[in-house]
């Protein structure tokens, strides 16, 4: 890493072990700049967080959490008119961690301290979503690894108001299984580059990452760095259609069945006959009609 620049390391709240993190990192980091060292307070303040820190002269921002933190420090450096100039490097301290599955990070504190000293990075697309808001207002939003109209907006809900279990892989699957039985179908109106999907939809991913929910791999072919995402159509699938093909889905493997299919763009639309739950990242965003659209290479990761 070349000169001393200052690095802000934005750490989500509830996790415990922040206090011996920052101990670690000022041995771990010495020499290669100035730490500050920022914790959360509520949901969406680690984009606040990100924001002063980037303000008072922070250029490489360390997201320590799950992958809404991870979302959160995107969008302040993705619309941040400097955004070139700044980096963002991961610390999965998640339930789910699904976004770094498709870039190989670990919480590795040593590893990312490396990182940064041989200046390895990966510079990834972004989606970017135009929506309704939880309010009703008008949103844009950017998203690093999926986005996903329908169930998965459902179960991001249901996850939030629930308590988590022991294990991440259980919560997400039980999650998953009240959604299908709570949610109705609803008819989707989905356009992109000519082509045209109408019907019964159960859930749409725009995919720039390969997993969510905890290791699904739903889109086995999404690439970061590719300028495109891909679209996942699920329409009307039951819970024993999901169940079959969960041991598919953890190894990222396509699911076969007549109402899935796989596509890929660079921008799409979708309008519903009634308002659909948006999940983006893992967070309940707002609803539908939404446009969807990449932009390509605009964020660099230290990994």
């Amino acid at each position: 890493m070349q000169g001393k620049k200052l690095i802000a390391f934005i750490i989500h709240g509830k996790i415990a072990a922040k206090e011996k993190l920052a101990e670690k990192a000022q041995t771990l980091f010495q020499g290669l700049g100035p730490l500050i060292f920022v914790v959360t307070q509520s949901e969406k303040n680690a984009t606040l967080c990100a924001i002063e820190a980037i303000e008072s002269g922070a250029s490489v921002l360390i997201a320590v959490g799950g992958d809404g933190t991870v979302n959160e420090v995107a969008n302040a450096i993705l619309f941040h008119p400097n955004r070139s100039k700044l980096k963002m490097g991961i610390l999965p301290f998640g339930k789910g961690n699904d976004f770094v599955r498709s870039l190989g990070i670990r919480r590795d504190l040593t590893m990312l301290c490396d990182n940064i000293k041989l200046g390895k990075s990966k510079t990834i697309d972004a989606g970017k979503l135009e929506f309704v808001g939880k309010e009703g207002e008008t949103s844009q939003r950017y998203f690093v690894n999926i986005a996903d109209v329908g169930l998965g907006g459902l179960a991001t809900q249901m996850l939030r108001a629930g308590k988590p279990l022991w294990s991440s892989n259980l919560t997400y699957f039980l999650v998953i299984i009240k959604s299908f039985m709570k949610y109705r179908l609803a008819n989707v109106r989905f356009s992109s580059h000519g082509f045209y999907h109408e019907g019964k939809v159960m859930s749409i991913c725009m995919a720039n990452g390969r997993y969510f929910a905890s290791g699904l791999g739903i889109a086995p072919e999404a690439k970061l760095d590719d300028g495109k995402l891909d679209w996942v159509i699920l329409g009307e699938i039951s819970i024993w259609d999901y169940l079959k093909n969960i041991p598919r889905l953890k190894r990222a493997k396509k699911i076969r069945h007549p109402e899935v299919s796989y596509h890929r763009g660079t921008e799409c639309n979708i309008s519903s006959d009634v308002p659909l739950p948006i999940d983006m990242d893992g967070e309940f965003v707002g609803y539908t009609p939404m446009r969807c659209q990449v932009e390509s290479l605009v964020l660099e990761i230290i990994a």
